[in-house]
């Protein structure tokens, strides 16, 4: 076998783990994500991305990724036409039993390969610590022609230069075991981790603009999360 193929084979086994983990962490993820139980979420990164997608009454709204819904139904509150997406099923049964929005179950791959579950076009398309694969610009170039005129792609992920941890400084895949997220979470998540660069290049590849970079910080001014803002380079 390969190279290319032995990493196109843990790819995918790495895929398939991390859909398995959220379809079995979904109620403990659930709790933590309603019980305020993720302090970096209460300190800042919650208030960040919601400021970004600057919502308002009629705008058009992708939440990829929507887990439980809470985004979701914040920018709802404001006035925004909302559709959530996320893989996991049961994450989606339970927002939809708290309502706020509309929700589909679509993973990446479906959202890469169509447009009829959601063809859009919306103004703000909106990816909350949800890029989790290691190619993402297939699902990115997918979600940029969804995009209205002049409208919006926000990335908010892992701030590269505090989250590389003891495997150091380099793309690869790492493990997420919600240790600091309270009880009841039973499966290890597989996601990977990318460079600053490499984040740059994927955003480049994917035939997208980032026109604001934020850094969300909380009280005390640390580094919280990297937030990309986005247009489709030919928009």
């Amino acid at each position: 076998m390969s190279s290319a193929d032995a990493r196109t084979v843990n790819d995918r086994t790495n895929a398939s783990r991390q859909q398995a983990s959220w379809i079995a962490n979904a109620a403990a993820w659930t709790t933590a994500v309603r019980g305020g139980q993720i302090a970096s979420r209460r300190s800042g990164t919650d208030a960040a991305i919601v400021d970004a997608c600057q919502s308002e009454a009629g705008m058009r709204i992708l939440d990829v990724g929507c887990g439980e819904g809470w985004l979701a139904r914040a920018l709802s509150a404001q006035g925004a036409q909302v559709t959530g997406v996320d893989a996991s099923e049961p994450l989606i049964a339970a927002a939809r039993t708290a309502g706020g929005a509309t929700y589909e179950v679509a993973d990446y791959a479906l959202l890469s390969a169509q447009r009829t579950v959601v063809p859009g076009p919306f103004d703000v398309i909106v990816c909350n610590f949800a890029l989790l694969d290691r190619d993402l610009v297939p699902l990115l170039r997918a979600l940029s022609k969804r995009l209205a005129l002049s409208g919006r792609l926000l990335i908010q992920t892992v701030h590269p230069f505090i989250a590389a941890g003891p495997d150091g400084y380099v793309d690869g895949w790492r493990e997420e075991r919600f240790s600091a997220f309270g009880d009841g979470f039973s499966a290890p998540m597989p996601w990977y981790f990318r460079t600053f660069e490499s984040w740059q290049r994927t955003l480049w590849e994917s035939g997208l603009t980032v026109y604001r970079l934020r850094e969300p910080r909380n009280a005390e001014g640390a580094v919280l999360s990297l937030l990309f803002e986005c247009q489709a380079a030919s928009g």
